[in-house]
């Protein structure tokens, strides 16, 4: 092979696999019906939840959602689906990740506030329907917020996400269902590369060793 071509291909091989190692992906529901969902506190109905569909399979790196109003602590939370069906709705013991507790905020108009460090939590599938969710079980503080409401398949997805909330104070039955609209939210994902990709960074950096030997000699 052409010394040059073979140096492009080991170049791309390479580059391929490390782009695919730190590749990322969004779930962005924006708010589009102003300050919807009401109230969420730590003294009514004290979870939000809204179904969305891993991207990725990874770990999640951010989460967030649009709020206004407060004081109450709050935390976000990822759930799977009771019994692995998403059409019976979220599952609070089927924990996926969760965030450190955010103390109470005091919001006057619709803002987004969000989670990027502090994440525990495992790895999602993608492809598979969780629960993104605002919490205030246990938490502590006072007053409610508004959370932002999104359009039912608006904003190029499609997906059906249901809204659920609990009333329950230990945060683990939800008693609510609401199909349209959805709550806005954001959940990004760091995707887990595939064995096959770090096969081709291997392969990338082989051929660019040799390569630079036999320029060497």
């Amino acid at each position: 092979m052409n010394p040059v071509k073979f140096t492009k291909y080991a170049g791309l091989a390479f580059l391929l696999a490390v782009s695919t190692l730190a590749s990322a992906a969004t779930v962005v529901k924006a708010p589009d019906l102003g300050n919807y969902w009401s109230p969420l506190s730590s003294s009514g109905t004290y979870t939000y939840a809204n179904s969305f569909v891993a991207p990725v399979t990874g770990t999640i790196t951010e989460l967030g959602a649009w709020l206004s109003g407060g004081s109450s602590n709050l935390q976000y939370k990822v759930f799977g689906s009771i019994g692995g069906n998403a059409s019976l709705g979220p599952d609070a013991n089927a924990l996926f990740a969760s965030t450190n507790v955010m103390p109470g905020m005091s919001l006057g108009s619709l803002t987004f506030i969000d989670a990027t460090s502090g994440i525990s939590g495992g790895t999602v599938i993608a492809g598979t329907t969780y629960w993104f969710a605002a919490t205030t079980v246990g938490l502590g503080g006072s007053g409610s917020y508004n959370v932002g409401g999104h359009t039912q398949n608006s904003g190029l997805i499609v997906d059906n996400g249901t809204f659920w909330y609990s009333n329950d104070p230990s945060g683990v039955n939800f008693d609510g269902q609401r199909l349209p609209p959805e709550m806005a939210f954001s959940v990004s994902v760091a995707a887990v590369p595939e064995p096959e990709t770090y096969g081709m960074l291997l392969a990338g950096l082989g051929l660019l060793g040799f390569v630079l030997r036999r320029k060497a000699s």
